[in-house]
């Protein structure tokens, strides 16, 4: 009997979800405003997975050898919230003030649970191969479990409620319509942290200066609409971390090979607890920011700009890291250390050509940023956490987070290159001349992200027609190619699924297999794409002065520049596992407005 072609079957069975949305608001003076709101959000989901018997998914991943597996899953969540706040509007004319004050209280709760029941049907075959044929064989010793079932009850249970709590006010305060005060106030808890640390209070202060308002701005102001002067500094809180009780012992099951039979006879493996790692001490981030801006107006705002310069401090800083001391996760949620941003941004509008029949509005958006770790506490006695390792193969961690350098830089070997500029094969600079590639000659070789964006969009009308489109780029970002890696070694994937897809036009490691470590994988992702693209006609007045139809055709992600290897050089996270393209989407369509 030859081995079947896979049948794997993946359905929803049932999915809905609800939503209840309560706003009231209550008007008891005029300056005084009372606004509540209640939500509500539901969503049940039931879904199957069906491996039949004797396939291909059967033999790799059931518990038994070629045994059909039938998954049941269940999961329910909720979304609920309560929000209100009381607001206070004031005039004072006699001393040119306006004070305006809020305070409010908010509540949120997210909980889920779900259940699973696995079946497997025991058919007591064992298998050889030869060539490329699997073989079932009736093993004896087994032959009467052939179709019984082998686990028909609720196999996982899993459930997990998270809640925030936060009172939180503001002071709006402005003289004369010149001078202008906010100050806003926050005070935080999350079920993420203990007792201890649940709590976090956040101020910020924001100043302003209108001096377009100002005496001696009289003379421009027949061209010059708006000068406005910025200064902010506040702290905000961040508490999102993977786990919902990072800072307490929570029990998961143990997954196979590390199950064990049943020693009452049923037949049944068994999976044992054991607890997850966790930090007592967790608790929230925080980011302490300064900035200073300056916001410029002209020719009746048809050109506007705006700049601001900003420094960034984050101290306690989050992040899923190794950890020492635990024998049960080498990772966990933890605060690892401190982080700084410096940056400028840069902001114009403009309508450059206003006619009769044509107009061109243009928007440009160009920021800086530079990032570094000053700090890292805990296990990282050599001033270094691993962030995140390389997506296959081996060779240890990929990303770091190291002192003085930006957080998830690649630390990694430099490849030596030959005259023509190829990779010499299992050859890398040996940093510290000791006559061995090891640890000690890693490089911290850039980072994911781009020290420069930027976003250019316009719009042109003419007459009944419109065009518009996005231009998008990334400047000085790196993005690790994960599947360049993986198909051009073919001294390692000889006999892999890999080989029908090894890369034709790049070096291929025939001899010695290259490390995953290596910069030759590291490389530059700045790009310049287009995001949409859309070009419309509108008709007016088509029945009676009461309907007006718009047609359009748009295309979304037409095209993308870059030197990138890869398949798409925007990478969350800087490490790149995909094979799978950003599709390009087109679209034709109607609106009808009445």
């Amino acid at each position: 009997m030859q081995l079947l072609n896979d049948q794997n079957k993946r359905g929803t069975v049932y999915s809905s979800t609800g939503n209840l949305q309560i706003d009231y608001a209550l008007h008891f003076l005029p300056e005084l405003h009372f606004n509540l709101n209640l939500g509500y959000q539901v969503s049940k989901n039931q879904w199957t997975n069906v491996t039949a018997p004797n396939s291909i998914m059967a033999w790799r991943g059931s518990y038994k050898n070629g045994a059909g597996t039938y998954w049941n899953k269940y999961e329910l969540q909720r979304n609920t919230l309560l929000d209100f706040y009381v607001n206070y509007r004031k005039d004072f004319e006699a001393i040119k003030s306006n004070l305006d004050v809020m305070a409010g209280y908010s509540w949120q709760h997210f909980d889920y649970h779900g259940r699973e029941n696995t079946v497997f049907n025991t058919l007591g075959y064992t298998a050889s191969f030869a060539g490329s044929t699997w073989t079932l064989m009736e093993d004896p010793s087994t032959a009467a479990n052939i179709g019984q079932t082998y686990n028909n009850t609720p196999k996982v249970y899993w459930a997990g409620p998270q809640q925030l709590v936060s009172f939180f006010g503001r002071i709006n305060y402005s003289f004369d319509d010149t001078y202008l005060l906010t100050f806003t106030l926050r005070d935080d808890a999350s079920s993420r942290f203990s007792k201890e640390n649940r709590w976090g209070l956040f101020p910020s202060l924001a100043l302003g200066w209108k001096i377009i308002n100002m005496p001696f701005m009289e003379p421009t102001r027949g061209w010059w609409n708006d000068l406005k002067l910025r200064l902010g500094w506040g702290v905000t809180g961040q508490q999102q971390v993977a786990g919902l009780f990072p800072y307490m012992a929570t029990y998961t099951l143990s997954q196979k090979p590390y199950t064990y039979l049943d020693p009452s006879g049923s037949g049944q493996w068994i999976e044992a607890l054991y607890p997850k790692a966790y930090d007592t001490n967790i608790k929230w981030e925080e980011t302490t920011t300064w900035n200073v801006g300056l916001d410029f107006g002209f020719l009746n705002n048809r050109i506007t700009l705006a700049a601001d310069w900003y420094l960034r401090k984050t101290k306690d800083l989050l992040a899923f890291s190794p950890n020492a001391g635990m024998n049960t996760s080498n990772y966990m949620d933890r605060n690892i250390g401190s982080l700084e941003n410096t940056g400028v941004e840069f902001t114009a509008t403009a309508r450059p050509v206003v006619t009769n029949d044509f107009t061109w509005t243009t928007g440009l958006n160009i920021a800086y940023n530079k990032n570094k770790i000053t700090k890292l506490t805990g296990d990282a006695a050599s001033s270094q956490i691993e962030a995140n390792g390389t997506p296959s193969g081996t060779g240890g961690g990929l990303q770091f987070h190291l002192v003085g350098h930006p957080a998830y830089s690649y630390y990694v070997y430099e490849q030596v290159y030959d005259n023509q500029g190829n990779p010499v094969e299992g050859q890398y600079v040996d940093q510290n001349a000791d006559g061995k590639i090891d640890d000690a000659d890693r490089i911290v070789y850039h980072s994911p992200d781009p020290k420069w964006t930027l976003s250019w969009n316009n719009t042109f009308n003419y007459k009944n027609w419109d065009l518009g489109f996005v231009l998008r780029a990334n400047l000085g970002n790196y993005v690790y190619n994960g599947p360049r890696y993986e198909r051009t070694r073919p001294v390692n994937n000889l006999f892999g699924y890999q080989l029908q897809n090894l890369i034709a036009d790049d070096y291929l490691f025939t001899s010695v297999a290259p490390s995953a470590v290596s910069n030759y994988y590291v490389e530059n992702a700045s790009f310049l794409r287009c995001d949409n693209i859309t070009l419309g006609y509108t008709m007016e007045n088509v029945i009676k002065n009461a309907l007006n139809l718009r047609f359009y055709a748009a295309v979304q992600n037409p095209f993308v520049i870059t030197k990138y290897k890869g398949l798409d050089p925007e990478v969350n996270g800087g490490i790149d596992n995909n094979c799978y393209p950003r599709p390009v989407t087109y679209t034709l369509g109607i609106v009808a407005t009445f």
